[in-house]
């Protein structure tokens, strides 16, 4: 099988299917076009598919052994080594029900009730919501756009939140919504302050895989001031649209942190490892390399007609440079609508967003567009977008 354009244009029909992105009539009319929820409108890769088929051809599905997560987490560990040289090893790896949790489990485990923990934002609402339900308290360092509409890393607004007692950072790598693809300097940059406060690192990396050139991902724990101090969240959810069968990793290089994470999970309760999930990994990681490579030249071409559109037909809009993930940051504070404005007209013309308040407070007058899409798909919808700001 060719994995061109011609595959990606022809999209799959999720309608029916109880799909939260379609079929969710709160968010998305009879006949509209969703452009929200940041999972993706393609088929699964073939490799994939035919893993979750054979599995659930045997009848049975009660507790695997313990050869299935291994099979699963070596299939993850020769993934990253391939895809990003990043040299992980089985016993360095935690298997986790999704990147959410593993946030979670680390703000308990290197935090106490009370203490402040430190995330760039806007960034993706559960990260505020792993903090708040767990009795902490988020230190916002807000991310200010240059004049091109670039996010840099506000390393000064992260040593003050450190210096006013952070206990952990939180970081979204690549940084979702504003699209950014954080550098090793960045990267580097931030480690030194975690070891110079002497607090934690968790990083969420569940868009790692989407990079565009010339850019290159550097995962948390390549970082040499980060390699004893950071927790490295990942999975094959959002690379090969499978977030719906929940299943992640958390790795670290020091023991310590990996043994630490494993008895907090069982202190809380946290069980992982589905059977169709392990299956599935097992083959994305292991099979899913070509699919991969089709899927990022077609998302670099879409990321391309986004921009091209916003320049054409929304000349107030600014659309922030995508550097990584497949999910555009539209800034239009220019035309005057807040986000809740822009949901009821979006609403009226049948499109829908993820508003930007959803990422906090600094998103107000923005939408986060998902292009993960056949393009046919992402240009109706920006059309509505288009009548939808065009209203009176």
């Amino acid at each position: 099988m060719t994995f061109d354009q011609a595959y990606f244009d022809a999209g799959v029909d999720r309608r029916g299917t109880q799909c939260e992105k379609w079929d969710d009539p709160r968010m998305l009319p009879e006949g509209g076009v969703p452009l929200w929820v940041a999972d993706m409108d393609f088929p699964c890769a073939p490799a994939v598919a035919e893993a979750v088929r054979r599995r659930a051809a045997h009848p049975c599905y009660g507790y695997s052994s313990g050869a299935a997560e291994e099979e699963c987490t070596a299939a993850l560990c020769a993934f990253w080594r391939r895809r990003h040289g990043l040299a992980l090893q089985a016993e360095q790896c935690v298997t986790l029900p999704c990147v959410i949790t593993g946030l979670k489990i680390c703000v308990r485990l290197f935090t106490k009730p009370g203490d402040a923990v430190a995330l760039f934002t806007p960034v993706y609402g559960p990260f505020y919501e792993a903090v708040r339900l767990n009795g902490r308290r988020a230190a916002a360092v807000p991310l200010l756009p240059d004049e091109a509409g670039r996010y840099p890393m506000n390393l000064k607004g992260m040593e003050d939140a450190l210096k006013a007692g952070a206990r952990l950072i939180m970081l979204c790598n690549p940084h979702n919504p504003v699209s950014r693809l954080w550098t090793r300097e960045e990267l580097t940059a931030l480690a030194e302050l975690a070891a110079a406060y002497d607090v934690k690192i968790v990083s969420d990396e569940i868009h790692a895989d989407f990079v565009y050139a010339p850019g290159v991902f550097t995962p948390i724990l390549s970082v040499e001031k980060a390699k004893g101090r950071a927790v490295m969240l990942c999975s094959a959810s959002k690379t090969f649209n499978v977030a719906g069968l929940q299943q992640a990793a958390a790795a670290a290089l020091d023991p310590a942190l990996t043994e630490a994470v494993r008895r907090e999970m069982a202190e809380s309760g946290v069980t992982a490892g589905n059977i169709f999930a392990m299956a599935a990994a097992t083959a994305a990681y292991t099979d899913g390399d070509e699919w991969l490579d089709g899927l990022l030249r077609y998302l670099d071409g879409s990321r391309k007609l986004l921009r091209e559109y916003t320049e054409a037909h929304l000349p107030r809009a600014r659309l922030s440079p995508v550097e990584a993930t497949y999910l555009g940051w539209l800034d239009l504070r220019a035309y005057g609508l807040s986000c809740d404005e822009l949901r009821i007209r979006c609403a009226r013309e049948g499109v829908a967003f993820t508003g930007g308040t959803f990422f906090g407070p600094e998103g107000e007058g923005f939408l986060r567009v998902n292009f993960g899409c056949p393009r046919r798909q992402l240009t109706a919808g920006m059309d509505r977008l288009r009548r939808a700001l065009e209203e009176e």
